[in-house]
């Protein structure tokens, strides 16, 4: 008898592109057909994502504590993507930050805070054990926060750097390799697009390429 996947796939989840967890967080917000769309619009999506990047969290998330995502966990993890977006994109940029996304970030880095407790069995040495208060899915959303103030702070390694090409608003790590584009694909698409310009730009203004 074949067993029932507990988490089916939902329709338009958004790509991995095998970044970083606080790059793969923030591009949860990617592009279908010339429109964006949005990777945690519900618990189903937010479920599929998290289960998905099990393997980037130290965080053990089981499938009991998926089944329990909800719309808060939703609410929390999107206004935590938003705020990143917008602070990466100031980082780069080197403009300001809203004190509102500082403050998004800030209130979900303290939200599984780990706590040491004191194990000694009698007739052996004691030991450190961490007890979390938070719920494996909040304490995975520290995690990500975490992250990404390790990034904005320039302690993670991670070079953030947008896609450039068309249609793209894809962050990869530029840290790792050289590259331009966060994916072949998008290589192609920059590359034609690039292609169609010269050539429309020929055909405009022929006189343009014997001047040359």
């Amino acid at each position: 008898m074949t067993q029932t996947d507990p988490f089916p796939t939902p329709r338009d989840v958004p790509p991995l592109n095998g970044e970083p967890l606080p790059l793969e967080f923030l591009n949860t917000v990617f592009p279908v057909r010339g429109e964006l769309h949005d990777g945690f619009r519900s618990p189903e999506h937010l479920i599929w994502w998290l289960r998905s990047c099990r393997a980037l969290f130290t965080t053990p998330i089981d499938d009991c504590s998926l089944a329990a995502v909800d719309e808060a966990d939703v609410l929390g993890f999107t206004l935590l993507r938003d705020a990143g977006r917008r602070l990466v994109d100031s980082y780069m940029r080197c403009g300001e930050p809203e004190p509102w996304d500082v403050a998004q970030v800030n209130r979900a880095a303290t939200m599984g805070r780990s706590l040491p407790m004191l194990h000694w069995t009698p007739g052996e040495r004691p030991t450190v054990r961490h007890w979390c208060t938070a719920t494996p899915v909040v304490a995975a959303q520290a995690e990500v926060a975490h992250a990404l103030i390790e990034l904005l702070a320039g302690s993670s390694g991670v070079e953030p750097t947008p896609c450039t090409a068309p249609g793209c608003v894809f962050f990869f790590d530029r840290g790792r390799s050289r590259r331009q584009w966060c994916s072949t694909g998008c290589g192609n698409r920059a590359r034609a697009a690039r292609h169609y310009a010269r050539h429309h730009l020929a055909e405009l203004h022929p006189t343009a390429r014997r001047a040359e």
